[in-house]
């Protein structure tokens, strides 16, 4: 066996590979502050699992979408265990997006020499958001298909371009069969792989600047990445596996009977996580202002001041208000999301 190790090491290089992925010291030595980026990490890889089984058992028509997840659900061998698994993770992937975002800011790990790194990040986060959009529509249920339908109407009050958008995203003028392809196509094929690419780029920056230290803790000794932040990393992502776990067996993954455009759904809510947006654009003020305003101006206001903040941040000032700003717009979503 050692003999076929070497042979494989003089021809890739595979043990100094390892070294440096492995053995990176940490300055100020290992914290339970930097275990977010690792779970988002894992969290998408059981995405990728999951998903692959779930593709070997759906069928994305409008046909036949609703009863292949209903086969998966209730038919298909520990079916509801990956579909419970795949929804519940995805939930997941918000909430640890939200705290590894909240992590960044507070420490300001998004100032330079990591301006480009927070810019990756922020499309990781528009690219977690778009397939969580993608993904609600699939099982073809009631509350998936008008919540979706929001979200398309959304689109099509874009300036200039809307109409156009919501057309191509639609597949056509009408909203049905080839919306379903559509979003499949994007949730399954050109997002993941476009997340892929973007995730590789994120962690050859972040490789290449290393971790961002607080200065409070930058005298302390520092700890090399394994085994020591291995196995913090190692036991957050247990801890976020046993919650999703605990989730899918106490709850379930939720299906909705099926979609009929001729039957009106009056419950139709989207995702918690986007929630808070339902219920701002219900604001007699926002409604008052039009549906372009409160989801098109407002939003990409607030995207413009975040992609700003590590040109802000170059001031302790500046860093104050992005931090202030932040927490501000988590309190301000939370409270829209509970309300």
């Amino acid at each position: 066996m050692n003999a076929v190790l070497n042979w494989l090491d003089d021809r890739i290089g595979h043990r100094r590979i390892l070294h440096d992925a492995l053995y990176e010291p940490i300055p100020g030595g290992a914290r339970w502050r930097y275990v977010w980026g690792s779970t988002l990490v894992f969290v998408f890889m059981t995405q990728m699992v999951t998903g692959f089984f779930l593709w070997t058992a759906y069928s994305p028509s409008t046909m036949t979408a609703w009863e292949s997840v209903y086969f998966i659900q209730h038919e298909m061998s520990y079916g509801w265990l990956v579909r419970g698994i795949h929804h519940f993770a995805a939930q997941a992937m918000m909430v640890l997006l939200g705290l590894h975002f909240l992590q960044v800011v507070i420490d300001g790990a998004y100032r330079a020499p990591r301006e480009v790194n927070f810019w990756l990040g922020l499309i990781l986060m528009q690219i977690v958001l778009a397939l969580s959009l993608t993904g609600y529509l699939l099982p073809w249920d009631q509350k998936g298909y008008y919540a979706t339908q929001v979200a398309t109407n959304i689109a099509g009050v874009t300036p200039v371009i809307g109409p156009y958008v919501q057309q191509m995203a639609q597949g056509g003028p009408s909203y049905g069969h080839h919306t379903l392809t559509r979003f499949f196509a994007l949730h399954a094929g050109l997002l993941p792989a476009t997340l892929i690419v973007f995730l590789a780029a994120h962690i050859a920056v972040f490789r290449r600047h290393g971790i961002h230290v607080p200065e409070q803790h930058a005298h302390k000794p520092a700890a090399m990445f394994w085994p020591d932040q291995v196995l913090k990393d190692a036991v957050a992502c247990l801890a976020v596996l046993a919650t999703i776990l605990y989730f899918v067996v106490t709850k379930g993954a939720e299906l909705n009977g099926p979609a009929n455009p001729a039957e009106a759904y009056a419950a139709a809510r989207p995702e918690w996580y986007f929630l808070f947006l339902f219920r701002f654009l219900k604001f007699e003020e926002v409604d008052r202002l039009g549906l372009a305003f409160g989801a098109i101006y407002v939003p990409g206001a607030i995207m413009g001041v975040i992609a700003l903040m590590p040109l802000v941040g170059h001031w302790k000032l500046g860093h104050r208000f992005n931090i202030a700003f932040t927490l501000g717009l988590v309190l301000g979503a939370g409270y829209l999301t509970v309300l």
